[in-house]
């Protein structure tokens, strides 16, 4: 059955020292979670797990998304509004233009701040709750929880403030 094991650290070169003490006993990337109150480095990661985040594929397919979308209001709501132009367009290209940009834009934002939500799971909608050492993030320890084994060593978290289990 497996458990997790959090572990409170003081510094963050602790935190890459127990990741690689992780890595050495076989955990992978997708059993081990990083809390911190504040931004960490790269270089607290050790070399092989580089830190992944979906931010600037969202944005993008976000700006696409609105830009097409703005851009597809403006052509269909010109082509079914019955005003007689004599043939001209109802809704000239650079006005076009100026609507696709706002479009882009907001898609851009509107995905961004979402994708930040997910990946940080402020909403709380799937989290199971908070953890037991997480009042530790008030005073700028980095927590590190790791899913193993109820039998698993624990000497990674040697230089931890605080251990508990779940």
């Amino acid at each position: 059955m497996s458990k997790r094991t959090h572990a409170a650290f003081v510094s963050p070169y602790d935190v890459r020292e127990a990741l690689e003490r992780l890595e050495q006993d076989g955990f992978s990337t997708g059993d081990v979670e990083i809390r911190s109150s504040a931004p960490l480095d790269h270089d607290v990661f050790p070399e092989r797990h580089a830190v992944h985040s979906r931010m600037p594929w969202m944005a993008l397919t976000g700006a696409a998304l609105g830009g097409l979308g703005l851009f597809s209001l403006v052509a269909w709501s010109s082509s079914v509004y019955p005003l007689p132009t004599g043939g001209m367009p109802i809704v000239a290209i650079p006005t076009t233009g100026v609507i696709t940009f706002e479009g882009i834009a907001i898609g851009a934002i509107l995905c961004t701040v979402a994708t930040v939500l997910y990946e940080c799971g402020l909403p709380g909608l799937w989290s199971a709750g908070t953890g037991p050492l997480d009042h530790h993030l008030a005073d700028d320890h980095v927590l590190v929880s790791v899913t193993c084994d109820e039998g698993a060593s624990t000497e990674w978290a040697a230089k931890a403030l605080e251990t508990a289990r779940e």
